[in-house]
């Protein structure tokens, strides 16, 4: 347990520590004193720091995401997932999109929840059907997310990148491994088996029917 809450410190607390790179996604499974990156070395183990924590290695996943349905090109969601043992509080973290090429990022929305021990946190546009019931835990206002290839990113509150999809035509920097396919109108790109991350976009997600908090 005490492990957990110090990740969620880590990974959603800003200032705990510095970032040389915050388009670089967080090494959380890094042992003790290991470097997050860069020349020189933001060692962790260092003095007024604490060691890199994990929970077993895990951490935040962007789960599921639908771009668009026949119904509204806004017909869109985007699902977390916590693999943690513990709730995580989110608020201060983001939800951000770059187009295929994009260099920069689009804010999506910014959270103000907590999401639950093995649980789902919802996020959807602004015309967003809802599937067997799934309520929303947050909506944001406009349609983001382009259907042909872009990318979706969680940063947490210090700016670094927790986790990214690049999907369809991306050529951009949240492209993890090599890109995923761009999911049809009304479907989605899921991570097979749920939770899956091996940072490699093209293997730990697929094409499926959209499932929000369930299980891909």
């Amino acid at each position: 347990m005490t492990r957990c809450v110090a990740f969620a410190i880590l990974l959603f607390a800003s200032g705990c520590a510095s970032v040389e790179d915050a388009n670089a996604e967080r090494d959380f499974a890094a042992p003790a004193g290991d470097d997050l990156g860069g020349a020189g070395g933001d060692d962790l183990a260092g003095a007024g720091n604490a060691p890199p924590i994990t929970c077993g290695g895990k951490h935040v996943v962007i789960n599921e995401v639908q771009t668009g349905s026949a119904a509204s090109a806004s017909d869109e969601l985007i699902e977390l997932y916590n693999q943690c043992a513990m709730p995580i509080n989110l608020t201060g973290s983001t939800v951000v999109y770059r187009s295929a090429a994009g260099t920069s990022d689009v804010v999506v929305i910014s959270l103000t929840k907590t999401i639950d021990a093995g649980g789902y946190l919802l996020i959807a546009g602004p015309a967003f059907a809802a599937d067997g019931g799934s309520v929303p835990d947050q909506t944001y206002g406009a349609g983001k997310l382009a259907a042909a290839g872009g990318g979706v990113g969680l940063r947490d509150a210090a700016q670094m990148l927790v986790d990214s999809v690049g999907y369809g035509t991306a050529t951009n920097a949240f492209i993890e491994g090599s890109v995923a396919a761009a999911p049809a109108s009304g479907q989605s790109l899921a991570r097979k088996p749920n939770g899956v991350d091996t940072n490699q976009n093209a293997l730990d997600f697929a094409v499926a029917t959209p499932s929000p908090r369930a299980a891909n």
